[in-house]
């Protein structure tokens, strides 16, 4: 049985379907590469070789990291009673590193450099039980290495296709890379076709084809998702503009009808400058774009207030000359007059209004 690949990626993740059916094959592989390490180690134990025993025990290593990733996928995966955002966790523990769940110390490579996902650790894993198989002169699994080797030309022809997507500037780096995999790979082919051993040379290549293939399905996914921040901060940009001249209009109208007016300032959209291109700077952009937006709402919310004060104000008048007539109350009618004349400037004295009319209600209470 040839190594689970599964669909989707962390930016993608797989559907329900996608994600049973993968589950499924791994745990049936990860049961299968048990078994050939049981094997292994009972024929090395009759043969009493030491370095043997030590190489089995390191393979177990990363077979036990599997095993653990595989036992939280399936923990989180609850029968299939996942929601959308389970799945998206499921995917990013699919493809985030393993080496967080071996013993501290120990890597699943040599000097802990080299951090692999849950492919590719299967993949190494299939290539150290394979170099076993070869060093100690075991059974070899001829079909399996043929299954292997059919893989990974496909592999190949997905990741040229993939690559055939980036944009032309990114095709300048990734181009010559896949020229030299699929050259690697022609190679590989060529020596299993003559009968050579290729044991040392498939499992490198997996390992290097998974790397590339992970990498170009989640270059796609950033460019993407930057693709999907830039419209959006272009979006919010527009609206923000077309917001500023609105609130504009409302501050000059504010200044022109009421005194004192809030002495806030608008902020401008444009100083902002142009969108950027990158994620990083896109998200940096997004974010001044919500400090300007939150900005404008003070802006906003200040002037609309004040400038609702004068039908407040006049609100408050109306509701205590309905107290006191002013044929009953000749003085309170002249306070009241001349609210109504201050009311009725441009801008409108709030400051000097508002403590009239508090007087003016105070005396109604008391008449």
């Amino acid at each position: 049985m040839s190594v689970p690949w599964p669909a989707g990626s962390v930016q993608n993740p797989p559907t329900a379907q996608q994600m049973l059916a993968y589950l499924s094959e791994l745990g049936t592989w990860i049961d299968d590469r048990r078994s050939d390490l049981n094997r292994l180690d009972q024929k090395l134990q009759e043969t009493g070789n030491t370095q043997g025993v030590q190489d089995i025990a390191m393979t177990l290593t990363v077979w036990q990291a599997i095993r653990d990733r595989y036992a939280d996928l399936t923990r989180i995966w609850d029968s299939g009673r996942v929601t959308t955002v389970d799945l998206q966790k499921l995917a990013v523990m699919t493809w985030a590193s393993l080496n967080d769940m071996l013993t501290p110390g120990t890597s699943l490579t040599a000097g802990g450099g080299l951090a692999l996902s849950l492919p590719e650790a299967c993949r190494m894993l299939d290539a150290l039980i394979s170099q076993l198989n070869s060093r100690f002169q075991l059974a070899p699994r001829a079909t399996e290495t043929s299954a292997r080797i059919t893989a990974l030309v496909a592999q190949v022809d997905r990741i040229r296709d993939q690559a055939g997507l980036d944009p032309a500037a990114v095709r300048q780096a990734t181009d010559p890379q896949v020229a030299d995999l699929a050259t690697d790979v022609k190679d590989l082919v060529d020596k299993a076709d003559r009968g050579a051993d290729i044991g040392g040379v498939l499992a490198p290549l997996e390992v290097r084809a998974a790397r590339m293939e992970r990498d170009l399905i989640v270059g796609h996914a950033e460019r993407a998702m930057t693709a999907q921040k830039v419209a959006r901060a272009q979006a919010i940009r527009s609206a923000l503009i077309a917001r500023e001249q609105a609130i504009a209009d409302l501050v000059r109208k504010t200044s022109e009808s009421v005194e004192p007016a809030p002495k806030y300032a608008v902020p401008h959209v444009e100083s902002l400058g142009d969108i950027p291109a990158s994620q990083p700077e896109v998200d940096a952009y997004l974010a001044r774009l919500d400090q300007v937006s939150a900005a404008l709402d003070i802006v906003q919310q200040a002037n609309e207030q004040a400038y609702a004060q004068v039908t407040s104000l006049l609100t408050r008048l109306e509701k205590a000359e309905a107290v006191h007539p002013a044929s009953k109350d000749p003085l309170g009618s002249a306070l009241s007059w001349q609210i109504r004349e201050l009311l009725g400037r441009h801008p409108v004295p709030l400051a000097v209004i508002d403590p009239l009319i508090t007087a003016y209600e105070a005396s109604g209470r008391q008449s």
